[in-house]
């Protein structure tokens, strides 16, 4: 009986720890200190949960690693520096003639990283997202993933490979069996070419018991036309009513809507309506200045607004 007892204190505080764990929320930054503390008051604003946000700090210069360390200072939020030699080692598994400094080989190594000293450890949920990606409606994350261990992105590929996408991935570590594992490596994974993260291919098919959900997603730029190609003129013969009409079929609110109605349209929303992708925002496709100065204005203006409430 006493042992039974023990049992049951043991289950109760164990229960109750893995309860008040906040939810450990990880991004990673390159270039874009601007978006960290937009990012910080959305999560301020909108998230119902306990959390730490951390901010994996990679820039590859000194000058810009100022900046982003600076912006986390002004916010608030705990700061880790990147070593650099992680993209030369290199710190996870690479073919000879691979650019170690290719923006989703950097990316994988900083996931890794960030998960290797940090995220493995966390005993509750941990949720890896760029650092573009922003919370635009209200979430209870620890409560969403009572019955899952894995709730995320995902991408597909050939030969079935199907894999998470860290783009946004929530993991629950407190259920996770053989969590040290995951790999978020990109490259080749069974004969087919995945981004960072594709690596999870492997841990997914070694774990098919785990409960898992993949989050929907809509792209808006190609929602109209899906032969909309992104950095191309965009095929706008669609009339604005059909538009409306549509969004809201969709279920979006009248700002949300107003929002999309406007030009450029390359934004991303994922799990149902709850995130907002402003999509490379390190400027990895090398679009004009004029072309992000309007679409960081229209989104600027849509999160002022949607913070007043």
């Amino acid at each position: 009986m006493k042992k039974i007892i023990n049992v049951l204190i043991y289950l109760f505080i164990h229960t109750a720890v893995i309860a008040s764990d906040k939810v450990l929320i990880i991004t990673h930054q390159f270039n874009r200190p601007d978006l960290i503390g937009i990012q910080h008051k959305t999560f301020q604003h909108f998230l119902e949960d306990e959390y730490e946000f951390v901010v994996f700090n990679d820039a590859n210069n000194e000058n810009m690693a100022a900046q982003i360390t600076n912006a986390c200072i002004s916010c608030n939020i705990r700061c880790i520096r990147v070593p650099q030699e992680i993209h030369t080692r290199p710190y996870l598994p690479r073919e000879p003639r691979d650019p170690l400094h290719r923006p989703n080989i950097r990316h994988a190594n900083c996931i890794q990283y960030s998960m290797d000293i940090l995220g493995f450890d966390h005993n509750g949920i941990v949720v890896i997202i760029d650092s573009d990606m922003f919370l635009i409606r209200p979430l209870h994350i620890t409560a969403y993933m009572q019955d899952k261990d894995i709730a995320s992105l995902v991408k597909g590929s050939i030969n079935d490979v199907i894999y998470l996408c860290p783009a946004l991935s929530f993991f629950n570590m407190s259920t996770l069996p053989d969590k040290n594992s995951l790999n978020f490596n990109c490259g080749m994974a069974n004969g087919a070419i995945v981004d960072s993260g594709g690596w999870t291919y492997y841990y997914l098919k070694n774990h098919p018991n785990i409960q898992i959900e993949y989050f929907d997603s809509i792209w808006s730029y190609n929602l109209f036309c899906s032969h909309n190609i992104e950095s191309k003129p965009v095929d706008n013969s669609t009339p604005r009513e059909i538009k409306i009409n549509t969004y809201k079929q969709l279920g979006f609110n009248d700002k949300e809507i107003n929002f999309f109605l406007q030009q450029p349209d390359t934004f991303e929303i994922y799990f149902d309506k709850h995130f907002l992708h402003y999509r490379a925002g390190t400027n990895y496709n090398n679009l004009s200045q004029n072309f992000h100065h309007h679409k960081l204005k229209i989104f600027n203006e849509f999160l002022d607004n949607i913070l007043q409430d």
